[in-house]
């Protein structure tokens, strides 16, 4: 094949040699000797000439996306890049799904309390926390060799079921603390008032001047 004619054969038509063939096409003139005029194949003015009859237009069809002119990069060297620009994989910090009215409201929330300079000494929290004795987040890390992930010593042992742990609950004031005290089981309304409330909390509220108790639903 000549060097014209690879040319042609990968060169897009351009517009002038478009309305060319459209024009030749009108004239009378077969597939065959638009091509060899313009320097073309039959086939390409045959779908020229077909789109000008069905879509009145002569404009290419636009891709989808641009060619590729390079390699596709592998991960090894998209990691490589993000790092060196200062960017790791990193676990996620855990937040709450809020919607723009939560936001509006705590923000609203914040906004009308943000004056309690003094009022802030005296409100007392109260929150309850488990905590998990056997618990593995896949954070622990094992050295070992190729083939050793079988091997007792690579091995983390942990439960299916919900793991083992305890249930403490505390308050915390502007100057001091409640004792910290562990709840056994289920605590339901009448355990919390029997061991909670009154041992606990109203004994330190009253040891306050003045106190004001948060209660968190429990």
């Amino acid at each position: 094949m000549s060097r014209r004619k690879q040319r042609s054969a990968f060169d897009q038509v351009s517009e002038f040699d478009r309305r060319r063939i459209v024009a030749y096409r009108d004239c009378g003139l077969s597939f065959m000797g638009i091509g060899s005029r313009v320097g073309r194949n039959q086939t390409t003015a045959m779908r020229i000439c077909n789109r000008w009859i069905q879509e009145c237009t002569m404009d290419r069809r636009g891709r989808s996306h641009p060619p590729q002119c390079t390699t596709s990069p592998s991960q090894r060297t998209i990691r490589r890049r993000l790092q060196q620009s200062g960017l790791s994989a990193r676990r996620p910090l855990l937040g709450l799904p809020l919607t723009q009215n939560h936001r509006r409201l705590r923000r609203q929330w914040c906004d009308e309390i943000r004056a309690w300079v003094i009022k802030w000494n005296e409100v007392v929290f109260t929150d309850e926390s488990r905590i998990c004795l056997q618990y593995h987040d896949g954070r622990i890390r094992v050295w070992r060799h190729r083939g050793e992930r079988m091997l007792n010593s690579c091995v983390m042992h942990c439960h299916t079921c919900p793991a083992p742990g305890i249930m403490v609950l505390g308050g915390i004031g502007y100057h001091s603390h409640t004792p910290l005290l562990r709840i056994a089981s289920t605590l339901n309304s009448q355990r919390y008032i029997s061991e909670v409330l009154e041992p606990v909390v109203l004994p330190y509220l009253q040891g306050l001047a003045a106190a004001i108790f948060q209660q968190d639903n429990a």
